[in-house]
């Protein structure tokens, strides 16, 4: 019988570098024996990390020429997280594999619930409806943080984006609700918060930490 599967999610605002440390914990595991499952929300330009509809849905999402509502954003995001959850998630759980997401529902309880205004009760209830308690549970949940500073560097450091999409093309004040969502969600839910100022290794290791501390995994 297959050993149970690891749930472990890194959340946070854009530029905390939520990727880079999901690639970083993959090797990790992987140079452990673990096999490792690496996903994306709402999906990825790579095909490994996501699934087709997923990505076509990812594409409507990060289209900023499209204006609409926080109910579609909630709508478009609860579809690609269902078929993420049936086709990738959580076969590959049951496999017994280590299943590595940069986001998950907290992205939209930041985004459309805090920065939007969009009800968190029925975020949680479409949330539930389209996975299940499993996903809204994983076995570790971080989100990542930078000080205002660092993150003003970062931002100056990418530049002008090429295709600014849906919420990256937002405003300060948009991006200041998001920031500040982040620290309430994970309050509210209990989700440790690593603060991502240091180098890549550095964060690396606080990560590795916190899974040891909050998810019972060996590691």
């Amino acid at each position: 019988m297959n050993r149970p599967g690891r749930y472990i999610v890194i959340e946070g605002n854009d530029g905390t570098g939520k990727s880079t440390q999901v690639a970083k914990l993959a090797e990790y595991f992987r140079a452990r024996g673990q096999t490792v499952c690496v996903v994306e929300e709402p999906g990825s330009d790579d095909p490994e990390k996501s699934t087709p509809i997923a990505n076509e849905l990812r594409n409507v999402i990060k289209n900023g020429d499209l204006a609409r509502s926080a109910a579609v954003n909630v709508a478009l995001f609860s579809a690609a997280r269902r078929e993420l959850w049936r086709e990738k998630i959580r076969p590959a759980l049951e496999r017994g594999e280590i299943v590595l997401s940069a986001r998950n529902y907290i992205s939209t309880l930041v985004y459309q619930g805090q920065a939007e205004g969009y009800d968190e009760a029925e975020i949680l209830r479409l949330t539930k409806l389209f996975t299940d308690e499993k996903y809204l549970h994983p076995d570790v949940m971080i989100v990542l943080s930078l000080s205002h500073d660092k993150r003003a560097k970062r931002i100056a450091m990418r530049g002008e984006l090429k295709n600014p999409d849906t919420f990256e093309s937002r405003g300060q004040d948009f991006q200041e609700k998001i920031t500040n969502g982040y620290l309430k969600i994970a309050k509210d839910y209990d989700i440790p918060v690593v603060l991502a100022d240091g180098n890549v290794e550095e964060v690396h290791d606080m990560l590795i930490d916190e899974i040891k501390a909050n998810g019972g995994i060996d590691v």
